[in-house]
């Protein structure tokens, strides 16, 4: 499968790092929305039965941790972010951080064990589909997926790897295997258990940058599809297939430089029968990316700074990846919807119908209308300090395809009192060397502001290596670079958060006035000064090129950053009260049961509310509206597929009674 070809990252992967490092980017230690999303799991029961056939995953219906409805572990981190041209949107990454969030305890430089993703049981016994019966070698059972080294993340070393396994029940073996690997000159052989309680190995890739993965055959993704033949030892009714990785820190000479490394990405996970060897293609027309940010310059900005400057702070256009994954051409639409705080859609842009050509014969779709839609309005001008937009993006087609949750991505466009050129979501680290190096990051205003703080998101590293003492510096702009120093002040040093998302926010001396004389064109820089040659390990994000406002120098003149990222540093403007992203609206929760549930379920609002005038409305976790009704007690889920969806009960003026999660199981 060919994918086009960002030569930025090409260029990027080849850099050498010099022996003595100015600019360096290094792996995360933990990854904190794994660890918030524990918390939320914690309380979920699972039902233990074993699932039918087909088993389809392409990771695009969850977030942050695999489907519990089709996964027995956590170790993997479902996203977005770490894909380089990925089939669909939304993959699986395997890496050196474990199900808690955390760098496995015993990482280092040398290969280990580190992350599990093993499917649920699997009924490999019998089809149940027009009649039940027994499954056998003739029912052709192949298994398939995608995958890439690496991504956006830290390249598998050779002594790495990727690696599949079926389980047997009833096979109970232990089969022990020497890893002969020379490092630097040391002999790190390890001993490893290949096989226990029947795990058999069915394929492995060794580890390899993603710049020579493509090299190898111009793919960003592999598909590997392998029969299932062995009747005897896998045609049972708790069979089960499971990915794992060996992974290595990046570094073993500093704490503050040791991080996660050996990112593996794998998508589209299908088991099924009827499949040959040249069942390579499917019937999906996806989205294959993110939703793209509305706005030009920033990723958030303050809502009047935006009213100062509107017309130009909006994109002319998007970019936008849509695929077909099938050997036929499809009749298909797109559009997108824009609304305000959940409320209805004010804005509607229709790309209209176009016949999507098979992905293997042009790529991503680059019919304009679907491809670079146009950003032909504005967001509404108000004055209020905290808004925040979502746009939906959706694509539709005539045929009735297998998979319906990779046709919908949104965006939330957030306006607070923040300036920011990152996602949230770091997918590395950022620092620099020796001491006395400095860091400089350029914003540019569109109206007179007050600098009250300055946000920042630092990941951990081993040993909390990187808690060293910096100064914080503003400076103001001399022709297109850091200028005069115009605050600094000493004893700051990295603060972690256990919050999803969340910032650590760094007070000044005072509040420091942006405006014309003293902050020339109203640009001004937020940065430090180092005092030890230590990594200060900044969150950086691989999604957004901010390298253009990146600048750091030692002891001669400033330089641009090499590296196509966005360094996770908001500047606080107005007022300190700082705003992220929105979450759904609070209200009491409901009294909803059983849950889960497989047929009816009970709703009860909380006390004080009429119960005749009330709406209730069920989104599934895609983000659709599957059900909009009045207010009634008990309600029919059966036909509902199985999944988690967010149950909302409002009362007709627009007031919040509650709401609820409810899981579907069957």
């Amino acid at each position: 499968m060919s994918y086009q070809k960002p030569y930025w990252l090409l260029i990027l992967l080849l850099l050498p790092l010099a022996a003595i490092p100015q600019e360096v980017i290094t792996g995360l230690q933990e990854n904190v929305q794994v660890m918030k999303k524990q918390e939320q799991r914690s309380n979920q029961r699972i039902t233990e039965e074993a699932l039918q056939l087909p088993f389809f995953d392409d990771f695009s219906r969850t977030s942050v941790l695999p489907d519990p409805l089709r996964w027995a572990d956590t170790d993997a981190f479902i996203s977005n972010d770490y894909a380089v041209n990925p089939p669909t949107v939304g993959v699986a990454t395997l890496d050196a951080i474990d199900g808690l969030g955390k760098l496995y305890s015993n990482a280092s430089p040398y290969p280990f064990m580190a992350d599990f993703l093993t499917s649920r049981p699997i009924r490999l016994d019998s089809v149940f589909s027009p009649v039940k019966r027994k499954l056998t070698v003739a029912d052709s059972v192949f298994f398939s997926f995608y995958y890439q080294p690496q991504g956006r993340g830290n390249a598998p070393s050779r002594g790495d790897s990727l690696v599949l396994e079926f389980l047997a029940p009833g096979e109970t073996q232990m089969i022990i295997q020497e890893l002969d690997t020379i490092i630097g000159g040391v002999d790190t052989t390890l001993t490893d258990t290949l096989y226990i309680e029947g795990w058999k190995r069915m394929w492995s890739s060794p580890g390899q940058s993603l710049s020579s993965f493509y090299a190898s055959d111009s793919n960003w993704f592999r598909q590997v599809i392998i029969p299932v033949r062995d009747s005897a030892l896998f045609y049972t009714s708790g069979f089960r297939f499971r990915f794992r990785n060996y992974a290595s820190l990046a570094s073993g000479v500093l704490p503050d430089w040791q991080s996660n490394g050996d990112q593996w990405n794998i998508d589209y996970v299908y088991l099924n029968t009827g499949r040959n060897s040249f069942d390579t293609l499917h019937r999906d027309v996806a989205f294959a990316d993110k939703a793209p940010n509305m706005l030009r310059n920033y990723t958030s900005m303050p809502y009047n700074q935006y009213r100062s400057n509107f017309v130009n702070e909006m994109r002319d256009k998007l970019n936008i990846r849509i695929t077909n994954l099938d050997g036929v051409a499809y009749n298909a639409s797109y559009r997108y919807e824009v609304s305000r705080d959940y409320q209805a859609p004010f804005h509607n842009y229709s790309g209209g119908n176009y016949f999507l050509a098979p992905f293997t014969e042009d790529g991503y779709t680059s019919h304009p209308p679907f491809s670079e839609p146009p950003v032909n309005f504005v967001f509404p001008i108000g004055t209020q300090e905290r808004v925040f937009f979502t746009t939906t993006h959706i694509i539709n087609t005539e045929a009735n395809l297998g998979s319906r949750f990779n046709d919908t991505i949104r965006n939330v466009q957030v306006f607070a009192n923040y300036l920011s050129y990152d996602d949230g979501t770091a997918e590395a680290g950022y620092g620099l060397t020796p001491a006395g190096s400095q860091l400089a990051y350029r914003f540019k205003l569109n109206r007179p502001d007050s600098l009250v703080a300055i946000q920042m998101y630092f990941n951990r590293t081993l040993n909390n290596g990187n808690i060293k003492t910096f100064y914080l510096n503003v400076w103001n702009d001399y022709f297109g670079e850091p200028g005069e120093l115009i605050h600094s002040r000493f004893g700051y040093e990295p603060k972690y958060s256990d919050s999803l998302n969340t910032y650590k926010l760094y007070y000044m001396d005072s509040i420091i006035r942006i405006e014309p004389g003293r902050f020339p064109n109203l640009i001004f820089y937020v940065g430090w000064e180092q005092t030890t040659s230590d990594n200060l390990n900044i969150g950086y994000d691989w999604n957004n090129d901010a390298s253009a406002n990146t600048f750091w120098r030692n002891f001669g003149g400033w330089n641009q950053s090499l590296y196509a990222g966005a360094l996770m540093i908001r500047p606080v403007l107005g007022k300190l009260h700082v705003m992220g992203k929105p979450e759904m609206p609070s209200g009491e929760t409901l009294k909803v049961y059983p849950n889960p549930a497989v047929s009816m379920v009970a709703v009860e609002p909380p006390a004080g509310f009429s119960q005749s005038s009330m709406i209730t409305t069920i989104v599934s976790a895609d983000g659709k509206v599957v059900r909009k009704e009045a207010y009634k007690r008990e309600f029919d889920v059966s036909r509902f597929a199985p999944g988690l969806y967010l149950i909302r009960v409002e009362t007709v003026d627009g007031r919040l009674a509650g709401t609820s999660r409810l899981l579907i199981n069957r």
